[in-house]
């Protein structure tokens, strides 16, 4: 196993089976909430019976848990039928709308982790309700559809589940789903994590069955110890029917939601790939064997097998990433060489390259999977110069760079390339406003260290104003004030030339844009590490 090329860690134990122990606030919680419907309840994944034990103690509770060992201990906590079985072939037609309520912590499995016998039966289920499961379904999400087939109508369904509900790709139709067959969603999130040790950021979905569109509220606590003050009779917003969008925009106001709404059509906005296509950055299978230092790359002799790198995103400080900016990188020893090797290249021929590729072997780094699938393990493919980069993970706000340096970059930073007739120094100033910074809000995926992340699929949906609005002395003060840390004050200079001057948006939905993007932002920033002691579902 390589120990001078890291590799990430491969999941392992209750990661692996995606079991984790539910916070006994959450369990008690949800229990309640859910036992309010009636006294037939059900939890289709019970664990060793801590939100089990709470619905046990509301009503006739049973439980479902695929290994033996987690069912006795539910049976012996809770005193409640619980069935040894996988919830999905147990789940018979007959048992639909059958119960009041149904609570519970499903499991957090991957496609390639799922066992097929197991994973088989969840996707007939969905397809039975009209979803269409794909190679990135995750086991949690058939269990929220047999949730809610589950109940009857007026029932209540109140599940822990990844924050991802609200806004990954794969949950498109769920929420569609959710919107449809519900009279009434709420959604609580947590601005820490709670769960000790994973970095996982959960939400509460509390659900009720009934005719759609749901109206649809959003609460928001600090930690789970905050949920007996909780209130769930705060103002909602219906949602329109079939509504597939992501559901971070309901943490805003009604307003606001209605102000984004009307820009993301508005015919002076188009979408970022009416200018440019955005791509990953280069995939190596082992970033710290493939990228150097200039120094690394000369000492070993291999210089002329690498290329120009920006290997990192904090390495894009203007709207321009100049031969300067690379030196400067360079000198601070980051690793700016990027090992670039033609599939042409035959081993036997260049002693010290093949020196290299032997340490690689030696440290098992061919043995990646990235790595093991290429004919020549230590030829990187697709590593073309883009003509500017976008950022992948963002702390801030989007931004984009010109290419000036003539580098690549590696998948923690896209890149970007521009249709004929577009400049990249435009592109990248045009994209710093109000407007398109909200709708990244939107349309990105949240983590809970407070990270927003843009897909090239979501990058290429980001509504922006046309680039030649932007003046070369406009590129000019943007890249001084960035390089300055002046971010604000580059998006308001944005807003007042292109916006206002140039696209004429009236300064009220500029404002209502701004106010819109920082309430998302701040929420997003809120959310810390800390969490809380448990015992488990």
């Amino acid at each position: 196993m390589s120990t001078i090329f890291a590799a990430k860690a491969a999941p392992v134990g209750d990661k692996l089976r995606g079991g984790y122990y539910t916070p006994e606030p959450i369990a008690r919680f949800v229990a309640t909430w859910v036992a309010e419907a009636g006294s037939r309840l059900l939890e289709p994944s019970c664990g060793n019976g801590a939100i089990l034990s709470f619905l046990s103690q509301l009503g006739t509770a049973e439980g479902v848990e695929l290994f033996p060992e987690e069912a006795d201990k539910a049976r012996q906590a809770t005193g409640s039928e619980v069935h040894t079985s996988d919830f999905f072939s147990w789940f018979t037609p007959h048992r639909r709308g059958q119960y009041d309520g149904v609570a519970g912590n499903p499991p957090y499995i991957r496609f390639g982790s799922w066992d097929e016998k197991y994973r088989l039966p969840a996707f007939d289920l969905m397809r039975s309700e009209g979803l269409n499961p794909t190679r990135l379904t995750n086991a949690w999400l058939p269990f929220v559809v047999a949730s809610v087939a589950a109940v009857r109508d007026g029932g209540r369904v109140g599940l822990v589940l990844p924050a991802e509900l609200l806004q990954v790709s794969y949950a498109a139709e769920l929420r569609a789903y959710l919107i449809d067959r519900c009279s009434d969603v709420t959604v609580i999130s947590f601005s820490d994590l709670v769960f000790p040790g994973i970095l996982q950021e959960v939400v509460l979905l509390l659900a009720v069955k009934g005719n759609g569109p749901a109206s649809i509220r959003t609460v928001e606590v600090a930690d789970a110890t905050q949920l007996n003050e909780v209130t769930l009779d705060g103002s909602a917003i219906r949602a329109p029917l079939h509504e597939s969008e992501k559901w971070t925009k309901y943490f805003m106001s009604a307003t606001q939601i209605e102000a984004l709404r009307e820009l993301r059509t508005d015919a002076r906005l188009s979408p970022f790939s009416q200018y440019a296509t955005v791509n990953v950055g280069v995939v190596t299978g082992r970033n710290s064997y493939f990228c150097l230092t200039d120094e690394q790359a000369t000492d070993l002799q291999i210089s002329d097998y690498t290329i120009p790198l920006l290997a990192r995103s904090a390495q894009m400080s203007g709207v321009r990433f100049t031969t300067s900016d690379l030196a400067a990188q360079t000198n601070l020893g980051a690793r700016t060489r990027l090992l670039a090797i033609s599939p042409s290249v035959a081993k036997g021929e260049h002693p010290a390259l093949d020196s290299y590729i032997e340490l690689g072997e030696l440290e098992e780094v061919h043995l990646g999977y990235k790595c093991s699938i290429r004919q020549k393990w230590w030829s990187v493919p697709s590593t073309a110069v883009p003509d500017g980069f976008m950022l992948r993970q963002i702390s801030t706000v989007v931004r984009l760079t010109a290419n000036q340096a003539g580098a690549t970059s590696t998948d923690t930073v896209h890149r970007v390339f521009t249709r004929p007739g577009v400049s990249m120094g435009r592109l990248a100033v045009v994209a710093l406003n109000s407007i398109s910074i909200a709708m990244s809000e939107i349309l990105g995926r949240s983590y809970g260290g407070g990270l927003l992340e843009l897909e090239p699929s979501e990058a290429a949906s980001l509504p922006i104003p046309n680039p030649n609005l932007v003046s070369d002395e406009l590129i000019e003060t943007i890249d001084r004030l960035l390089r300055q840390g002046l971010i604000s004050e580059a998006i308001h200079a944005v807003d007042a030339a292109v916006l206002i001057e140039g696209a004429g948006f009236s300064e009220d939905q500029v404002k209502s844009a701004r106010d819109a993007s920082h309430r998302l932002l701040q929420r997003r920033l809120r959310r810390g590490k800390k969490a809380l002691p448990s015992n488990r579902s």
